[in-house]
């Protein structure tokens, strides 16, 4: 990170009067969970991308469910995990009034257990499983009482399914999550690379504009040409340090801790 970022960061956020926030899966390997392309991820351990596509898609599970809860129980049950930093930090900007929402493509519900208000999963939330007959919603509590079997609705008997968006689905909440990063006069991309569509598309279409597009990320990302601030997270800083600080610069002192 170099020594001037921190001030320009502060310096944008604070002439603009609706920032919002777009998160990736970086924000939460800081709190314990695995990215997929990581050394210590899904698309690694299983042997490619293709692979684990070909488990974890919309048609895969209407035809065997079983064989899908088997890969969904031994790859997706994590330990509970607690918010890392970096989301209670934004909990606290959004509580501010220094950020107006949070679009994540994040499924782990961490932005709303740190206390995030105006949060838009796109891709569903992992704690939820919905009834594919009457979508009765069912918490993560109750289905795992079926592991390794196939979760059955409460009120119908029929299969449950994962709340959260498989390949070959369409993202949740689109058009909020559009109307959110349109409407945006600073757009603070955090933990992301900016490879998964639909997102990406909305964060570049928002760079067309005349507005600040703002990048926080270990490693590049596809639009770091087009932002007017690109922070580079590296070995001496993590992405709730750098938060920390900026949220430091904005009100004064933080009470935030890890």
């Amino acid at each position: 990170m170099k020594p001037d970022d921190i001030n320009s960061l502060i310096r944008i956020l604070q002439s603009s009067h609706n920032t919002v926030v777009v998160t990736g899966a970086g924000i939460s390997t800081e709190a314990g969970i695995p990215d997929f392309r990581g050394k210590d991820g899904i698309y690694t351990k299983m042997g490619g991308e293709d692979k684990v596509m070909a488990l974890i898609n919309i048609d895969a599970f209407r035809k065997t469910p079983e064989r899908f809860y088997d890969f969904h129980w031994q790859r997706f049950s994590y330990p509970p995990i607690e918010p890392s930093k970096a989301h209670k930090v934004l909990a606290k900007m959004e509580e501010d009034d220094l950020i107006k929402g949070i679009v994540t493509q994040n499924i782990d519900g961490l932005h709303q257990k740190a206390g995030g208000k105006n949060v838009v999963p796109i891709h569903g939330n992992s704690n939820e499983y919905v009834c594919t007959s009457c979508n009765k919603i069912h918490e993560r509590e109750y289905a795992i009482t079926f592991k390794p079997g196939v979760p059955a609705c409460a009120v119908c008997g029929s299969i449950l399914k994962p709340n959260v968006v498989l390949f070959g689905e369409s993202i949740n909440n689109y058009s909020e999550a559009a109307g959110l990063i349109d409407h945006a006069e600073c757009l603070l991309v955090i933990g992301t690379s900016l490879t998964v569509y639909p997102l990406a598309g909305l964060v570049q279409d928002f760079s067309a504009g005349a507005r600040n597009l703002v990048i926080i990320n270990k490693g590049p990302t596809q639009l770091d040409h087009v932002a007017l601030l690109k922070v580079e997270v590296d070995d001496g800083n993590t992405l709730g340090d750098i938060l920390d600080m900026t949220y430091q610069g904005l009100t004064g002192p933080s009470s935030v801790t890890a």
